[in-house]
């Protein structure tokens, strides 16, 4: 199956603003065999402060295909979720989060995020200004796949920039909570939805007609599974 046909497959799983069914929980973990977890935090609606926030889509399908090429880990949201993952500090994903990493001895957390069409990047690096991870060793594999800071538009790379993972006032972000509290290497990434939506499903938020460049979305599947496994040889401590 081609890698595209298989991402859309994996993100129809997603109930984007339908709550799980009694008694389940709207975030699950596929154990993986490889000591790095996949987190995606956002890949169904979430609430902050009262308000309801929508669905960063194809987050979890890429997760959930990305732990299938390389044998992580994956924390990923399927169902609407009462609290945000990555605000609160004692939201129920970071609890389970902090569970697995000890349970399993993982060693690095990349979490995936995903940005606005508009925006004038293609993936957004978020160290905390290199405190989570040094940005070198992500650079040096996008790099090699066409991304750049010096490029434009969709091979464009923003670092610690407009996403730094360091949150706003009062919010926590994953990345903040695996490296202050947890004490491991962490990264978020914010992936332009040109990178990552096959196409818009029927229950998606956004209405608008969406279609991407199917060969800069398997760049990116490509450059991600590659950093994944730089991520894993380097073997943090």
């Amino acid at each position: 199956m081609d890698w595209l046909e298989r991402l859309e497959e994996l993100e129809l799983e997603v109930q984007y603003r339908t709550p799980p069914p009694s008694g389940e929980s709207e975030f699950r973990h596929f154990p993986g065999k490889r000591p790095l977890l996949i987190s995606a935090p956002h890949g169904a609606a979430h609430t902050r402060n009262g308000l309801l926030k929508d669905e960063e889509d194809y987050t979890t399908g890429m997760a959930l295909l990305l732990a299938e090429m390389t044998g992580c880990h994956v924390l990923a949201s399927f169902a609407l979720s009462p609290t945000d993952p990555n605000w609160y500090s004692a939201a129920p994903y970071k609890l389970q989060l902090a569970k697995v990493v000890r349970q399993y001895d993982i060693r690095f957390v990349l979490d995936l995020h995903g940005a606005a069409a508009y925006r004038d990047f293609g993936i957004a690096i978020g160290t905390l200004y290199g405190q989570s991870c040094p940005p070198a060793v992500i650079l040096e594999v996008l790099q090699a796949h066409g991304f750049g800071e010096e490029t434009t538009w969709l091979s464009r790379l923003d670092v610690d920039d407009t996403f730094p993972g360091i949150g706003m006032e009062g919010q926590e972000t994953v990345t903040r909570f695996v490296a202050e509290k947890l004490h491991i290497r962490a990264a978020q990434l914010e992936l332009n939805a040109y990178l990552r939506v096959v196409r818009r499903l029927p229950t998606a938020v956004e209405r608008e007609p969406f279609a991407s460049d199917p060969e800069l979305i398997r760049r990116t599947l490509k450059a991600l599974a590659d950093l994944i496994e730089k991520l894993i040889r380097l073997r943090w401590r």
